[in-house]
């Protein structure tokens, strides 16, 4: 029984998300264009300047707070 709602809700989910996507791409061209590509735009944006994303770009310190407290003022 758990296999079948197993299942019968990854349908659910495909579905839902293929019904999304539908209504993205749809609403590129309705009456609200202008807040659907405002919003493509910044995501794409938001994506690119993503400091994980380029390589040369400087890394995020993975160090706890009290590490980095050690290491520049000692214990």
């Amino acid at each position: 029984m758990k296999a079948i709602w197993n299942l019968i809700s990854s349908f659910i989910v495909i579905a839902l998300f293929v019904w999304f996507i539908q209504w993205y791409i749809k609403g590129h061209f309705g009456k609200y264009f202008i807040f659907f590509w405002l919003n493509t735009i910044i995501a794409i944006i938001m994506h690119l300047s993503n400091p994980g994303y380029n390589e040369n770009w400087p890394q995020h310190d993975n160090r706890t707070g009290a590490e980095v407290w050690e290491q520049t003022y000692g214990k």
